[in-house]
């Protein structure tokens, strides 16, 4: 099985920037199928491009296979662009089933995912699998395909592993900030404020030998409790990108 996630900002991998990439993600490493016979190569028009109507299908006898969050548009890009309710075609869709006769559920093209109820009402990635039951050089084929797609990708984008190749399983860990720059500086100079005031009444104390002593245990306390964890997230993939 090989995996390429999409991210985009937090949580917000269902929107149409993201989606649009990740069509081009998409057709750039699953293009014509994968012949087991020979390798394809890729022709450089991908869907963007050429906007084929319909997810590719592998021929009868082949064993593999491929799911895509792009399925709920039938890997139409006008259908995308038209959508003007996205999670309404997610929810509506959840139950339809691929070529593989698998269900396509959010559980299986999403993740980081958020639901009220049954519905689904954000993701933090896009997921698109590739399925190989084959003992042909498939591999071979999605590794060149993932070279290409490293060396195309637009500047706005990241990709791990730079190069797209992946030399073994690994996982990886990133830490989740959904504050801004502005958020950080704004609660930065809360914090001074608040450090300045509490020195300054400290300072006015006429019971207290030596303010500065008062700080030092005050600091030594607050240092010995436990401290909350930033949010993280481990994600096993073979190539990961997102969007800078």
């Amino acid at each position: 099985m090989r995996q390429v996630w999409v991210h985009g900002d937090y949580m917000n991998a269902i929107a149409l920037p993201v989606l649009r990439e990740a069509m081009h993600v998409q057709e750039v490493l699953i293009n014509g199928g994968f012949d087991t016979r020979e390798s394809a190569a890729y022709d450089d028009q991908y869907m963007l491009q050429r906007d084929a109507p319909g997810c590719l299908v592998a021929p009868a006898g082949e064993k593999w296979g491929w799911h895509s969050p792009l399925m709920y548009w039938d890997c139409s890009l006008s259908a995308l662009e038209k959508d003007d309710n996205l999670l309404d075609t997610i929810n509506a869709h959840n139950r339809i089933r691929s070529a593989l006769n698998v269900t396509l559920r959010p559980s299986t093209v999403f993740a980081g995912k958020s639901f009220s109820a049954t519905k689904l009402r954000a993701a933090d990635a896009l997921v698109i699998t590739l399925f190989d039951q084959t003992n042909s050089s498939l591999g071979d084929t999605w590794d060149s395909r993932s070279r290409l797609l490293a060396d195309k990708l637009d500047p706005d984008w990241t990709i791990f592993p730079p190069d797209g190749q992946v030399g073994r399983s690994r996982l990886y860990e990133f830490r989740f900030k959904p504050m801004t720059l502005n958020d950080d500086l704004f609660l930065a100079a809360s914090y001074l404020v608040t450090a300045v005031y509490v020195i300054w009444r400290m300072m006015q104390l006429r019971a207290v030998k030596s303010w500065f002593g008062l700080l030092v245990t005050i600091c030594a306390k607050v240092g010995s409790l436990p401290h909350a964890t930033t949010p993280t997230t481990n994600r096993r993939a073979d190539v990961y990108m997102r969007h800078r």
